[in-house]
């Protein structure tokens, strides 16, 4: 059976799974929970229990093994004890079980688990397993929930699905009083045979899914998460996602490298950013950007109209829209000459509008304010308030004047929001009649406001990922293996840079004693130690620039190599690069590309100089990408303009810049599994039409 076999029929299971028509828990005590939550969603089909001590379990009839089963159930729930869940699995796989969810925990998660995770995996053969160490299954939409215990309680009318490595993520936003529509809650632990990526791939096949929340604590196959990310993306479904786990460090972190610059967390950003994720920081921006893009229509732009009774909200609400990208245009002159005739006297026309007193205008009043504030073009109403919580102020003014602005952003086709500036207070039954009304009820003000923002974004990825083939969304799968990796040194790596056809200024490899052929390069030259492992060659007194007879470059390396000899006699040098310098250089750009591990390829690019480098402007894509993608990364960079022309400077090469790293991307991609990673630093970029050289370079490959 081949690989896209494998898949499809994994896929057709898992599919059973996560709608049985019937399912057996086996354990003890532990599982009374998990049945319980069952039985109370309302799971339709046969439940049976395996436990051979006991005659009954949270008040079913056990039957003492697997084998004794009166059918072959769809799906298995285990929370047994690490020893015994091999045995099970294997018992499971025999009879046919579509699949097992195995809350049971103690394998890789542990330190000595790995061995007992791969037994695992071996037991159950075809029989795909979620888990181990995971919460459980939840589909609400279908009444079929298999958790560890209670995860919230939802209605058949879901259309958010939920995935994470954890189960507290899971418990949290399923818990929370904030009017989510979760169809589907899954918590898949270590992912030892099933990943996030293949649970959301089935996920999108159910035409109700309208939004996908991912939770990732690591990325175990970039390749199989781009390709649900590209179903995704052609079906139009968004995708929001938390990365957990950062770390700034680099896979190899050495401070001489521009590659390391970007850390795992910025790569992670990069993956997203290529398969369209919106990524958010904590669960409750996730949970209520979820609600904004399945309960709005989509956002077409930026353009927001920002209203509110309250200056302090005008204030702070307004420094958090434009902070997260949102473009508070005033109004029109036509539109505030109607706001001033609605408008208490002593409120202007602004935006964000503060309305004041003429909140208690009645519904009429509210009404002609919000038609004119709304009458010019914009793409995103928004109104931020503190509705009063059960118990407090009457809260008929509130329901009055957000009814009037559902009317009015309704009338003009808008996309509207109403955010409540503290998460706590508003009451389910508001927020269900702001829903009907068409108002999308968001909760915390600085929340609401950056999901209004990542609806917007979410948006904008989509426009962009339209607009690309498969192939600039998907993302290869690279297969490791080769351990033994080599440096090479400059004059090798640029050797190898030269014969993929990327520029390097002309050179000679001299040693102190053999100094001939100096007489070939224009001068002016720098003599530089060549040494694999060779870093802050500057610091070491290993270059020397600006040259101008090959008799001083000939002094420079024997006085060079006393020099290090004295000064670092572990450093093993023999030999040394004299090489033309590039005189006419009007900036330079450093170019990084590493593997990272379960992603792929990374390609950094940075703007060269120490202003440069203390500013870290830098920016990652990951490979393979288009010409225009590179393109678009350069001209991302903060000091982009200081080769653009700014200010009367003259204008870099950068077209031929863009070729050189589309070669040196092409290069790492050529080198397949080979390829560890490699560096030219920097790329010196000459004025327009003279093109670009490669004036150091550092390299591995693996072999």
């Amino acid at each position: 059976m081949n690989y896209n076999s494998v898949r499809e029929t994994r896929r057709e299971r898992l599919k059973r799974m996560l709608v049985p028509q019937s399912a057996v828990f086996i354990g003890g005590a532990s599982t009374v929970p998990a049945i319980d939550y069952c039985r109370a969603r309302g799971f339709r089909g046969n439940i049976y229990i395996v436990n051979p001590r006991r005659d009954e379990v949270a008040g079913i009839p056990c039957v003492p093994n697997v084998r004794d089963l009166p059918e072959i159930p769809d799906v298995a729930f285990l929370a047994v004890p690490r020893e015994n869940v091999v045995g099970v699995v294997r018992d499971l796989s025999g009879i046919g079980v579509a699949g097992a969810i195995c809350n049971s925990s103690g394998f890789s998660e542990m330190r000595g688990g790995e061995r007992s995770q791969r037994e695992l995996v071996a037991a159950a053969g075809e029989m795909p397993i979620i888990g181990p160490n995971c919460p459980g299954v939840a589909n609400f939409a279908d009444r079929s929930v298999f958790m560890m215990d209670h995860f919230g309680v939802h209605d058949e009318n879901g259309s958010v699905a939920l995935i994470s490595n954890g189960g507290s993520y899971l418990s949290d936003l399923g818990c929370a009083d904030r009017s989510l529509p979760l169809a589907y809650s899954i918590g898949l632990g270590n992912q030892a045979m099933v990943t996030v990526a293949d649970i959301m791939d089935v996920v999108l096949d159910d035409e109700r899914i309208r939004a996908v929340n991912l939770y990732l604590e690591g990325i175990k196959d970039a390749a199989v998460l781009s390709a649900a990310a590209l179903k995704a993306a052609r079906k139009d479904i968004p995708v929001v996602v938390i990365k957990g786990g950062r770390t700034s460090a680099g896979r190899r972190a050495t401070e001489s490298h521009t590659a390391s610059r970007a850390g795992d967390d910025i790569v992670t950003s990069a993956l997203f950013k290529r398969l369209g994720f919106v990524e958010v920081r904590t669960p409750t921006e996730a949970l209520e950007t979820l609600k904004m893009l399945v309960y709005a229509p989509r956002m077409k732009g930026r353009r927001t109209a920002f209203a509110t009774s309250s200056g302090s909200y005008a204030v702070l609400g307004g420094d958090i829209a434009e902070f997260n990208g949102l473009d508070l245009q005033p109004p029109s002159a036509e539109a505030a000459a109607q706001l001033e005739k609605y408008l208490p006297p002593f409120v202007h026309a602004a935006n964000p509008l503060d309305i004041s007193s003429g909140q208690s205008a009645g519904f009429d009043g509210n009404l002609n304010i919000y038609r004119a504030y709304l009458s010019d073009d914009r793409d995103v109403a928004l109104s931020v308030m503190c509705f009063p919580p059960e118990g407090g102020w009457d809260p008929q003014t509130w329901n009055v004047t957000t009814k009037a602005f559902a009317l009015a952003a309704r009338e003009r086709r808008m996309p509207a929001a109403f955010v409540n500036t503290l998460p706590e207070a508003l009451p389910k039954s508001v927020r269900e009649r702001m829903i009907a009304d068409g108002l999308v009820p968001l909760q915390g003000m600085e929340d609401g406001i950056r999901a209004v923002s990542n609806a917007v974004r979410s948006s904008e990825l989509a426009d962009v990922l339209s607009q690309r083939t498969d192939e600039e969304i998907l993302v290869p799968r690279y297969r490791t293996g080769l351990t033994e990796e080599i440096a090479f040194d400059e004059a090798s790596a640029k050797a190898e840079l030269g014969a993929s056809g990327i520029a390097v200024p002309r050179s000679v490899v001299v040693t102190p004693d053999q100094t001939g052929r100096l007489d070939e390069l224009d001068f002016p030259v720098v003599v530089k130690a060549l040494g694999a492992g060779l870093a802050r060659r500057s610091e070491l007194g290993a270059v020397v620039l600006r040259l101008g007879t090959p008799d001083e470059a000939w002094q420079a390396v024997r006085s060079m190599a006393e020099r290090l000899k004295k000064t670092s006699p572990k450093v093993s040098v023999s030999d040394f690069l004299v090489e033309e310098m590039v005189k006419d250089g009007v900036g330079e750009f450093l170019v990084g590309i590493r593997r990272v591990d379960g992603i792929g390829l990374a390609l950094t690019i940075a703007m060269g100089g120490t202003e440069a480098e203390l500013l870290r402007d830098t920016a990652t894509i990951l490979l393979p990408a288009s010409r225009k993608t590179i393109a678009e990364a350069l001209r991302s960079l903060k000091l982009f303009q200081l080769l653009d022309g700014w200010r009367g400077r003259a204008k870099g090469d950068v077209d031929a810049a863009v070729d050189v790293i589309q070669k040196f991307a092409q290069f790492a991609i050529s080198n397949g599994e080979r390829f560890v990673e490699a560096e030219i630093n920097p790329l010196i970029v000459r004025p327009q039409g003279k093109g670009v050289a490669a004036v150091d370079a550092v390299m591995r490959l693996a072999w």
